[in-house]
C-alpha cells in the first residue's frame, strides 16, 4: 500500500516538474543542449545565459514570429 502511495506522489511530482518546465521555457535550453550535443558533438552548447540572450535577441528582432 506504502510502496503504490509512494509511486503515485513521485508521477505527480513528475507531472508537475514537467509542467512547470514546459511553462517556464526551461524545457527549451534542456532540449537546446541535447540537440546540441547529438547533432554537433564538435562544439560547446551555450551557456544558459548566453542562450536566453539569443533567444531574446531573436525575437527582437523578428517580432511577427512571436504571438503578442
Amino acid at each position: 500500500m506504502a510502496a503504490a502511495v509512494t509511486d503515485h506522489v513521485r508521477r505527480v511530482w513528475r507531472a508537475v516538474a514537467w509542467y512547470v518546465n514546459g511553462v517556464t521555457g526551461q524545457s527549451r535550453y534542456t532540449a537546446y543542449v541535447t540537440h546540441e550535443r547529438e547533432r554537433h558533438p564538435d562544439r560547446e552548447p551555450l551557456t544558459e545565459r548566453e542562450f536566453w540572450r539569443a533567444h531574446y535577441a531573436q525575437q527582437d528582432a523578428d517580432p511577427g514570429a512571436r504571438c503578442c
